[in-house]
């Protein structure tokens, strides 16, 4: 795992790739998988090309990192163009959002839930917390209108029931613009698949989903979405 990069960016000719395959942090401190927004800021604005491809399988992680990202690329005069390469959750719904064209890979799924912030103190202090993780969820949802055509209610109410989406819902919602053919290997595709089909169906409630309290939220990745990471990078 030493030195191992959970992002990259190659250049050739008049395009680039992005890779973010890891968690949005302000600065990395373990190898677990983190990627500093900022690091993915500052080479986005050096990139003197015409389109950027940004490809993602992420769990999230810090909003202000996805937002930071989305405005680097949308600020970025290049075309961009945005994949879905296996689980786009959280935060890292932000940097899809910024494609002009978001292209959802057959084996991909995408997580919506509200805005988390951890708060410990007096009641003063935690209605405060819950001020400020409501007021964040609500610049979020700007990004998702304005982008995929839904309106506030609609991405509230996704958020408010944890949503999990297939490909093909994705594209009903606007959230991507056209689904391709996932080109990994056979056995990479059974594997993905797999525990796409499980995340999925495991999230079906049996009744309509209950909206999380809202000072219970966190920045971060939900801690469901910890767990199944650890399950994912065990299969795949």
């Amino acid at each position: 795992m030493k030195n191992k990069q959970f992002f990259a960016i190659q250049q050739l000719d008049r395009g680039a790739d992005i890779y973010i395959f890891g968690d949005l942090v302000s600065y990395p401190l373990t190898e677990l998988g983190e990627v500093s927004g900022m690091s993915i800021v500052n080479q986005i604005e050096n990139l003197d090309v015409d389109e950027i491809r940004v490809h993602i399988d992420s769990y999230g992680g810090l909003v202000s990192e996805g937002w930071s990202i989305y405005d680097a690329l949308r600020r970025h005069p290049a075309k961009i163009v945005t994949y879905g390469d296996g689980f786009v959750a959280s935060a890292a719904l932000y940097p899809f959002l910024a494609g002009d064209e978001r292209i959802a890979s057959s084996l991909s799924a995408y997580y919506f839930h509200q805005v988390m912030v951890s708060a410990s103190g007096y009641a003063d202090d935690l209605r405060a917390a819950a001020e400020k993780a409501e007021k964040m969820t609500e610049i979020g949802i700007n990004a998702f209108v304005e982008r995929t055509g839904m309106d506030a209610d609609q991405v509230r109410q996704l958020m408010q029931a944890e949503t999990w989406m297939t490909p093909a819902q994705a594209l009903d919602y606007g959230l991507a613009t056209s689904i391709t053919s996932d080109g990994a290997l056979p056995i990479a595709q059974d594997a993905k698949r797999a525990v796409m089909q499980r995340v999925l169906q495991a999230d079906k409630p049996a009744a309509p989903a209950a909206v999380p309290p809202t000072n219970t939220a966190s920045v971060g990745p939900a801690p469901r979405q910890a767990m199944l990471a650890d399950q994912i990078k065990n299969m795949i």
